[in-house]
Order: structure tokens, then sequence, then C-alpha cells
């Protein structure tokens, strides 16, 4: 009986070892899955910030400097909430001005009905993100 005590206890022990190194296995995989997981991040939010740097680069020669300034801000916004009220506020403020010329003006309501269109897609497109 002392033999399957003892063979008892060794495989005791050895289950035991067993589940000591299953635990150190599971903790290493887990840091590596949290190191993975900041390097992804840093690297969305370098694609991040270069598009944002793209843009402001093409919007420089063509809108006014509060845009410039708002679409800076969107570096630190953590969603596109922000992107999106600026777009819908633009659009809303172009077919506010279409909807103001004459009627006799050639292809004004094919404009307005294309930038009613244009802000619909907007608000979907942003919607489903």
């Amino acid at each position: 009986m002392p033999e399957e005590e003892e063979s008892g206890l060794d495989e005791l022990m050895r289950l035991s070892r067993q589940f000591t190194k299953q635990k150190e296995d599971d903790a290493k995989a887990e840091r590596q899955r949290i190191e993975q997981g900041k390097k992804v991040k840093g690297v969305l939010q370098g694609l991040k910030d270069l598009n944002i740097n793209m843009a402001l680069g093409q919007l420089k020669g063509v809108t006014d400097a509060a845009t410039i300034k708002r679409v800076e801000k969107l570096k630190l916004a953590a969603g596109s909430d922000d992107l999106r009220k600026l777009i819908t506020s633009m659009a809303d403020d172009i077919e506010r001005r279409l909807g103001k010329l004459p009627d006799t003006v050639p292809g004004t309501p094919g404009l307005v009905n294309n930038m009613r269109t244009l802000t619909i897609l907007m608000d979907l497109y942003f919607s489903l993100q």
C-alpha cells in the first residue's frame, strides 16, 4: 500500500506541476496578446494620423482656417462623430445655398437633389460604421 500512496502522490505532484506550467503558459500567452494589441492600436493610430495629415495638406488650399482646425482636432477624437458632424454641417450649408439659387439657373434642381442624395448617403455611411 505505501507504493500505491507514493505513486498516487507522484501523480498528484505531476498534475500539480502540469497545472502550474499551464497557468504560466496561459499568462505568457495573455501578455503576448496584450502586447500585440498595443502594437496594433499604435499602428492604427499612426494610420489615422497619417490620413488626417494627408487630408489637412489637401484642405489647406481649398478651405478656411476654422475647418482646418476642426479637422486637426480629429487626431484627438476617439471616434468619427466629430467628422460626421463637420461633414453634415457643411453638406447642410451647401444644400441651403443651392436651394436659394433660382430654378432658372441651369442645373439647379439637379444639384439640389444630388446634394440631398449625398447627404442621405453620408448619414447612412456613418450610421453603418
